[in-house]
């Protein structure tokens, strides 16, 4: 039989998809999948990759990422390689503050859409995975908030975060406001996302009652991590969840809330889907393996926005997945190093605090979990038979791509699709220390994991193999998303 030259041949393997698992040969050619079969032997290619006794999965997508801090695209997507991940989605937009003091020159421009194609041309050069974005929507684009939302949605970006935490006690310049939109502006974008065909994203928290539980607490000296989780409870975050749900309903309008902590969460969605809403939720693999009583042990290293919550919230948030209230797991990696917790800067000085000792509310929040993402869920869920190997597929690959308009051409294996591949090893033993950036922590430390990726394939470059980084930068390249294609789009794909 005569078939064309191929790159790479992935032999032997069990191939995993949303749909199930089979014995599949996956032939790859000019950074595409040219051919999938259950024996492509006669085929002539580069280099042959033996995947026997191991899974061959498409690349993972971090669908909540934040390489604007400590770690750039540069070192962000080498952690994301070494974890399986292969398309990085993060949020870029008008934070202007924290573009020029983590030194995102790119990131320093007045208008959104012109921040967003600076980001672009610098990721390309840099990253070591590809990358499409999210908006992300403060007060600075209010004045020209009718042109932003089209402009961007016709580069590709067809998400907008918007963060639910406006404090009405605090000016616009204070540290929560400068991110922080009212409920107006919100309902202002949903509009416009509704009729342009995007989608709001929620980080889902009620400003008014964090605010005062924080000025409570701090005024009756509760300032421990013993406090934290007290003073942003979970009713704060369902409450915002079920009001932006409310607010999409009425704006005809997409939405994702992000990052989901708590029990009350999943019955809240649960019934918005039941009425027709397309509304997708997220969590994180640290709301899955952590809670509040690791963060009560560890100390201020595991603060996060929303808090690690409590066991009951933890298994609340597996049986979400399970059941398909909840359908994405990102990352909400922000590169923080123990500096940049403690003082707000990278170059900051500080001594380490005494455990107990430190003023939480003083610390920020922030989590090293983008390398071991995968592989912890991977151990806890279907290592722990909370998760089927095509649901972890859907989660990590198949949904948010779907979601956010960039699928097939990502999070699948099938003719015509980047060959974004991660062969991966069940019987392969870590334990976790610290992860490739420049971070000098990790939120998992220590945790024993059975199940890594051994290789990592971004269209069909081989960027890590048996730990060792393997790739170049400068060949990453922008995904925009077609929001006519996304899940809540008519004829889009359905999310699983």
């Amino acid at each position: 039989m005569d078939t064309p030259f191929a790159d790479v041949l992935v032999r032997g393997g069990l191939m995993v998809s949303g749909q199930g698992i089979t014995r599949s040969d996956v032939l790859v050619g000019g950074g595409k999948v040219l051919e999938v079969g259950d024996d492509l032997s006669d085929r002539t290619a580069g280099r042959t990759i033996d995947a026997a006794g191991k899974y061959v999965l498409p690349g993972g997508l971090d669908s909540h990422a934040h390489p604007i801090f400590g770690e750039k695209m540069d070192t962000y997507s080498i952690c994301a390689a070494y974890g399986g991940v292969t398309t990085v989605v993060p949020f870029i937009g008008s934070e202007t503050h924290r573009h020029e003091m983590f030194g995102n020159h790119w990131g320093v421009r007045k208008y959104n859409p012109d921040i967003v194609r600076g980001f672009i041309e610098y990721a390309e050069e840099v990253s070591y995975t590809d990358f499409a974005i999210h908006g992300l929507i403060t007060k600075r684009d209010e004045e020209d908030i009718d042109k932003v939302i089209p402009e961007l949605i016709r580069l590709g970006v067809n998400a907008f975060k918007m963060f639910m935490v406006w404090n009405p006690w605090a000016g616009p310049d204070s540290r929560t406001n400068l991110l922080a939109i009212p409920d107006d502006l919100i309902m202002t974008v949903m509009d416009l996302a509704g009729r342009e065909g995007g989608m709001a994203m929620i980080h889902a928290e009620n400003g008014v009652c964090k605010a005062y539980l924080e000025r409570k607490f701090r005024s009756e000296g509760k300032v421990s991590v013993h406090h934290y989780n007290a003073a942003a409870p979970n009713i704060i975050e369902a409450e915002a969840v079920h009001r932006a749900a409310t607010m999409a309903t009425v704006a005809d309008c997409p939405v994702y809330p992000v990052h989901l902590s708590t029990k009350e969460i999943v019955p809240i969605l649960e019934q918005y889907k039941s009425q027709g809403l397309s509304i997708y939720g997220e969590t994180c693999p640290h709301y899955l393996a952590l809670t509040n009583d690791d963060l009560i042990r560890e100390g201020y290293l595991l603060k996060v926005a929303p808090p690690l919550r409590e066991e009951e919230d933890r298994q609340a948030m597996w049986r979400g997945l399970a059941g398909g209230a909840l359908d994405v797991i990102g990352s909400d990696y922000t590169g923080y190093t123990r500096a940049l917790k403690l003082t707000g800067a990278l170059d900051g000085e500080a001594d380490e605090p005494e455990a107990g000792e430190e003023n939480i509310f003083e610390i920020g929040a922030g989590l090293t979990t983008l390398e071991f993402m995968m592989p912890v869920v991977w151990t806890h869920g279907v290592n722990g038979g909370r998760m089927t190997l095509p649901r972890f597929v859907q989660v990590f690959c198949e949904n948010p791509a779907k979601i956010f308009g960039i699928y097939p051409r990502k999070g699948t294996i099938q003719p015509g699709s980047d060959a974004d591949i991660v062969v991966w090893d069940p019987a392969k033993r870590h334990l976790v220390d610290e992860e490739h950036g420049i971070s000098d922590f990790s939120t998992f430390k220590g945790a024993e994991l059975l199940g890594m990726p051994v290789v990592t394939m971004v269209r069909g470059d081989v960027v890590i193999e048996d730990g060792d980084l393997v790739g170049r930068p400068g060949r990453a390249r922008y995904v925009p998303g077609d929001p006519n294609a996304a899940a809540y789009a008519p004829g889009g794909f359905d999310v699983n």
